[in-house]
């Protein structure tokens, strides 16, 4: 429950029995908005109270007398961040504690005599931070390195006007975060009550500057308002002077919640906005730095921007929605009937977030994935033997791409000259070694999954289907110039990789879009597995735009037909609802077919053969025998790797499983340490043997 600064906490807290409220009679007593100059410029500045420097300069501070002082007695004193967030470890968990903005209610002030603050019983603790912040001013204005600076407060590396160190335990902090009141009106945000708080642990976007918050927050209940403490105290600027957006200075608007922005076409109400009344042009702060020229993971062309449209009805190319002729967009320059709103072009998910303009497109080197030896013959570069192109006539379920994992059902593949059980279907043989993918801004290599890739893991985990795989992957070895992305690298395997704009989906009558933006992603339903997000891990999702049809990947890139060893006829995919029109159970595990009902089914018209999808393709469809998988396992304050042989699964007893203790029904079975079989990658997760 929060609580402002002032008010008696001995009911509300009798839960933090070794802490005593520092407390102040105003909660902007610590600091407040101030006009003031930054290189000449007029600006709101967010100032320490007892800080009467220039912001603009750190040289020296001058005295209520005029004359200058040369210690640091001018500056207040500050508690360490990082103490104020340990009030929340105190608070009894519960089931929503993670999911919940959870109130501070600890102040910024260092309790002193002078104050009259009690010495919080907190800060007798030996880990406890017991010194008031200190300025660090060897990094005033310089941009920060990951490495050298994070703000604990807020999370970001973002550039400050000065820092701040807690020499108990080494954090460091922005000078603008160190400050932060729990409670305090905003100039952007005259409207909003904005309190201080910690944020849960699930998504959430600043709604300022749309990136995560991690960290300290002020947040607005009523309004479901976020602000990282960063953007809260940013200096704001009177005017901007910006002529290649706009020939004139623009001033700030306060008023700004019923304007459409001439850049980006919204009213975003949350957005500071100028103006320029001489033009009557309107523009949201953050659009008037929007990049001119860009390349987008939705189109093979760059884009650039523009302030006004050709005549005629457009779409968007990412969202599919329409773009209004009366405002900017970008537009490729080759293509005459490309737009897109520029919102969703600059979207991190869409964009790269490199500003091409003046920078020449260099010519798309293309790297073929074999060499041609003679018809019907090619060396592959996944493997150091020729193939040679041949026709499948019988069905054989032993017969595995080796890049897709799946059965050759039908059609052109490619297998080993000199008795080499090494095949490729057509279709995937020819993938090629790069390639640009909707779902990610960055350049893919097509990789091959053996024993000992990624850290000898030998698998990976799709970043679009979610199910985990030993074969081909599209891997992005790019380090993207986002800080907080650096270190990932975006993941898909070659069906998904397949999957292209638009999509013709077997089991829909329209064509399918990457159309839904990230957080109408998350919240979306598959029509055919019908997982909710905790459930689908996230997968990316396809969806139509003339109806309210949405299909996750994992359903999406399942073969709408397949073989079955027992049957001469292709088995098709059937829909859940479909389920009445067929046979009842499954002819694998022997188990009503309504059992899971959701996923959808593959039948035979002709023999009433039906089956799950798992009992015909396997729970773990993209792993290949006679291959080694790792995992990293911790338990019992121990950690170690955990390497699991991938056999198939053609005894004439079938294993039981040393989890389940069901019969392995799987095309495969995993073997741990020669004694443990499990029959899913799901099971050997909640085995751990030290032995």
């Amino acid at each position: 429950m929060y609580m402002k600064e002032g008010e008696e906490g001995e009911e509300e807290y009798h839960n933090y029995p070794n802490i005593v409220l520092v407390a102040a009679m105003n909660s902007n007593s610590v600091g407040e908005f101030r006009e003031g100059e930054i290189d000449g410029n007029p600006f709101l500045i967010y100032t320490l109270l007892s800080q009467t420097e220039n912001p603009s300069s750190r040289e020296a501070a001058v005295d209520s007398d005029g004359g200058t002082v040369d210690d640091l007695s001018v500056e207040p004193l500050i508690l360490c961040p990082t103490l104020r967030l340990k009030v929340k470890n105190l608070k009894p968990y519960t089931s929503d504690s993670d999911r919940s903005f959870f109130p501070l209610v600890v102040s910024s002030h260092f309790p002193t005599i002078q104050s009259g603050h009690q010495q919080p019983e907190y800060m007798l603790q030996s880990y406890s931070c017991k010194l008031p912040l200190l300025p660090l001013f060897w990094c005033d204005n310089k941009n920060p390195n990951i490495y050298d600076f994070i703000c604990r407060a807020c999370t970001t590396i973002e550039q400050g006007t000065s820092y701040y160190v807690c020499v108990t335990c080494g954090d460091q902090f922005h000078k603008e975060c160190v400050g932060a009141p729990l409670e305090f009106k905003h100039p952007f945000y005259p409207s909003l009550s904005l309190q201080l708080y910690s944020p849960p642990s699930g998504r959430v976007l600043c709604s300022c500057c749309q990136k995560p918050i991690y960290g300290m927050n002020y947040y607005c209940p009523t309004s479901n308002f976020t602000l990282h403490l960063f953007c809260a105290f940013k200096p704001i600027p009177f005017v901007i002077d910006h002529p290649k957006r706009h020939p004139h200075p623009l001033t700030f608007f306060p008023k700004q919640s019923f304007l459409p922005c001439h850049v980006c076409s919204l009213i975003k109400k949350f957005i500071p906005t100028y103006i320029c009344i001489r033009c009557a042009f309107v523009v949201h702060q953050d659009c008037i730095y929007f990049p001119y020229v860009i390349k987008i993971s939705r189109h093979h062309h760059r884009i650039s921007y523009t302030s006004s449209l050709s005549s005629g009805k457009w779409s968007c190319g990412v969202c599919r929605q329409e773009v209004d002729n009366d405002y900017g967009a970008y537009s490729c320059n080759k293509c005459d009937d490309y737009f897109v709103h520029s919102r969703c072009a600059l979207r991190r998910d869409i964009w790269d977030g490199i500003e091409l303009e003046g920078v020449p497109e260099e010519l798309e080197i293309i790297v073929e994935p074999f060499i041609t030896i003679s018809d019907g013959i090619i060396l592959h570069f996944s493997h150091g033997h020729h193939l040679k192109l041949d026709t499948s006539k019988a069905y054989d379920e032993n017969k595995l791409c080796q890049a897709c994992t799946l059965p050759i059902y039908e059609g052109g593949y490619y297998s080993g000259v000199d008795e080499c059980d090494f095949i490729l279907h057509e279709a995937c043989a020819n993938a090629p070694c790069k390639k640009y993918h909707a779902l990610n801004p960055y350049p893919l290599t097509l990789k091959v999954v053996t024993n000992e890739y990624h850290d000898n893991k030998g698998r990976f985990r799709c970043d679009a289907c979610q199910r985990e795989s030993c074969g081909f992957v599209y891997v992005d070895d790019f380090r993207g110039c986002y800080a907080d992305t650096k270190d990932y690298k975006f993941k898909i395997d070659i069906r998904c990789a397949s999957v292209s704009e638009p999509f013709d989906y077997l089991g829909h009558e329209h064509p399918l879009y990457l159309a839904l933006n990230p957080e109408e992603e998350e919240s979306a339903i598959c029509h055919i597995c019908q997982e909710s997000k905790d459930e689908s891990f996230s997968c990316k999702k396809l969806n139509c735009i003339e109806c309210d049809f949405v299909i996750c990947f994992k359903c999406a890139t399942l073969p709408y037909k397949a073989r079955y060893q027992h049957d001469k006829h292709f088995l098709k995919f059937y829909e859940a609802k479909e389920a009445n029109d067929h046979s009842e159970w499954c002819d694998v595990c022997e188990r009503r077919i309504a059992d899971l009902r959701k996923k959808g089914f593959y039948s035979c018209d002709d023999c009433c053969t039906t089956l799950h999808i798992d009992c015909l393709l396997g729970e773990d469809m993209y792993m290949k025998p006679g291959h080694t998988i790792m995992y990293n396992m911790t338990g019992s304050r121990k950690h170690y790797q955990k390497k699991l042989h991938i056999h198939s699964n053609n005894t004439l007893s079938r294993p039981f499983c040393s989890e389940c203790g069901e019969r392995c029904r799987q095309k495969i079975v995993f073997e741990y340490k020669e004694k443990y079989i499990f029959c899913a990658v799901s099971c050997q997760k909640l085995v751990i043997d030290y032995s």
